[in-house]
């Protein structure tokens, strides 16, 4: 048997990012909504509005722009580390597989070589996140691998690659 390639680091769209700007998005149109009709109400004037819409508008593009940086440098230690061999690699059989259940709502963990990994396919992350109740590649205690990662603040040891060894 030889050894196989089961995952390597790579850019993958996440609907996270969607789903902020759907929120960001509707946020505004919902505002712009409430300003129409205290409008024509007359409980605001023309300038109290424009000063609402330009803040709600500011306040979007900050806080947009906070989650793209915060993504971007998550990126980089991860994806672009491994791109750049900035990583370091550990080899040995899985021990102390905690498999995340079915219903999900947990994190999936082990340790290979003395370096535990904690995962959750419900954690938006760049790096390996896949249980194996969702299709992971990471089966279970005895599987011999080469793990490659990277320690990422705030997010521990984060796998960008995965090979099965024989």
């Amino acid at each position: 048997m030889e050894s196989r390639v089961l995952y390597e680091a790579a850019f993958a769209f996440d609907f996270g990012w969607l789903l902020l700007a759907a929120a960001l998005a509707m946020f505004l149109i919902v505002l712009l909504v409430f300003i129409r009709l205290f409008r024509k109400s007359g409980h605001i004037g023309r300038k109290t509005a424009a000063w609402i819409v330009a803040a709600a508008v500011a306040f979007e593009l900050l806080l947009g722009g906070a989650f793209f940086w915060l993504g971007a440098l998550e990126y980089r230690a991860t994806v672009g580390a491994y791109r750049r061999g900035e990583y370091r690699t550990v080899e040995g059989y899985v021990e102390d597989f905690h498999p995340m259940p079915e219903t999900g709502h947990d994190t999936e963990s082990f340790t290979l070589g003395g370096v535990e990994f904690a995962y959750s396919d419900y954690q938006s992350q760049f790096g390996y996140h896949n249980a194996r109740s969702l299709g992971g590649v990471i089966t279970g205690d005895g599987q011999h691998l080469k793990i490659g990662y990277t320690q990422v603040y705030g997010l521990g040891n984060v796998i960008v690659y995965i090979e099965e060894l024989p």
